[in-house]
């Protein structure tokens, strides 16, 4: 599944924009602001089908339906898209921006004994065959010396009798490698939101609760549970751009409402909130489980309605769409357009880290706090651990990286990034195009 996923999700935004690349500006500009909120409607809707209807069929004809459904679905997509192959407009693969990176690295240190000159005159500069970037930002000088022509490196001016590009890259390469460094310290502060919305106790606290909803009859599956989440997440990207943008700047009367980075902010801080209630919602539950005598009960039921826990997981689903979204949209924004599968790639590298510091923080707190015989935090019976510390803890965590978050968009300043991508652009063309990508990200 994960190799398939890597497949899938770093590419579909940037092959959805290579089928509108070739239109003129203003059909693009128009397309291009609903390709976004469409997108993540898309995934929201099928992860709604997923945690409602396969769940449903899961419950009620087994694992093995659930799973067969999912093969079927996907074998039938796959159908679909090979029959309509010949519509799409499929750009030809140049080379890996991965290996493009690692170039500038492995050049980078093979020329680290190269001293670099104090200004461009006295050099020469490798470039791309109608590259516009023709000598590197002031930005990182060190990483200059990968596209510095030295002596014996003759200037050619075709592609065919270019150097290897692992003796010497272009300013392209490097200027590439430079924009991904600037956006590191932006993406490791919101690995933490990835961290607490990954978290999966929630369907555990859901089987021990009341999940009866509207009648007698009908259950809503624990697994289920989610669905909270994701129906936020969902009509709030689908309505954002569109209804809620327009609404806040008739009451502020600003054009400019929300910056891509304070979309993120606001993604981080609410995910500490998500943590909060979560907390306090558990603490109610534990001491209800007390007070019905269920505490040495793993399997039982309590007097608690199952949408106790909706607060905090609509708070998740806002944080997802204010982190998530506004995430791909800075990336977007500030990155290359060559880097457009980069983008994607980054942000789930960025979930799958956080999943693997949240297995970590989980062994660790159960090490911990399970020593000399004491009772986990993390017990397989959440009526005798502490299931309320762990979000609490969550909390604190998020607390730090917020304050991260804040020293980083102050370090980060994205129109001087910008300007050095667009060599040759005027400064205040850029200065506006920055203005744009903040109010509609979507735009780039």
């Amino acid at each position: 599944m994960s190799i398939g996923a890597s497949g899938v999700r770093p590419c579909c935004l940037a092959f959805a924009e290579d089928q509108i690349a070739h239109w003129d500006d203003n059909r693009k500009d128009r397309a291009l602001r609903g390709l976004f909120s469409w997108y993540y409607v898309s995934v929201g809707f099928a992860q709604i089908v997923a945690v409602t209807i396969l769940v449903y069929f899961q419950d009620q004809m087994g694992w093995k339906a659930g799973f067969g459904i999912s093969a079927t679905v996907m074998l039938s997509i796959t159908v679909v898209n090979l029959v309509a192959s010949p519509f799409y407009v499929k750009v030809k693969p140049q080379k890996s921006i991965w290996i493009s990176l690692l170039q500038v690295v492995v050049v980078a240190v093979k020329k680290r004994h190269l001293v670099l000159p104090e200004t461009h005159q006295s050099v020469q500069f490798h470039n791309a065959w109608g590259s516009r970037e023709l000598v590197p930002s002031e930005k990182m000088r060190f990483l200059n010396k990968a596209c510095i022509l030295s002596n014996h490196e003759p200037i050619v001016n075709d592609a065919a009798s270019s150097p290897s590009s692992w003796n010497i890259c272009t300013v392209d390469q490097v200027e590439n490698f430079k924009s991904a460094l600037s956006v590191i310290p932006m993406w490791s502060a919101m690995i933490m939101t990835f961290l607490i919305q990954s978290s999966s106790f929630g369907v555990l606290q859901a089987a021990t609760m009341d999940r009866r909803i509207g009648t007698e009859k009908f259950q809503l599956p624990a697994g289920s549970i989610s669905i909270f989440e994701i129906v936020t997440f969902t009509v709030w990207s689908g309505c954002y751009d569109r209804y809620i943008v327009p609404l806040l700047r008739r009451i502020t009367g600003r054009q400019q409402v929300l910056t891509l980075k304070q979309r993120m902010g606001i993604g981080v801080f609410l995910s500490i909130a998500s943590m909060a209630v979560a907390s306090t919602v558990e603490t109610y539950r534990r001491k209800a489980a007390v007070r019905e005598g269920l505490q040495h009960d793993a399997h039982g039921t309590l007097q608690m309605s199952v949408l106790w826990l909706a607060p905090q997981y609509v708070i998740i689903g806002l944080a997802g769409a204010f982190s998530s979204i506004g995430q791909i949209e800075f990336y977007y924004a500030v990155l290359p357009k060559s880097m457009g599968s980069f983008v994607l790639a980054l942000l789930f590298f960025g979930a799958g880290v956080a999943s693997i510091m949240a297995t970590l923080v989980v062994k660790t707190i159960n090490l911990i706090t399970g020593r000399n015989g004491m009772v986990r935090w993390l017990s397989n019976n959440l009526n005798e651990g502490h299931y309320n510390y762990y979000y609490f803890l969550l909390a604190i965590f998020g607390v730090i990286d917020l304050v991260y978050f804040i020293v980083c968009t102050y370090v980060f300043d994205e129109r001087t990034l910008n300007m050095s991508l667009e060599m040759g652009g005027d400064a205040k063309e850029m200065v506006e195009f920055q203005e744009a990508s903040s109010n509609h990200g979507c735009e780039n």
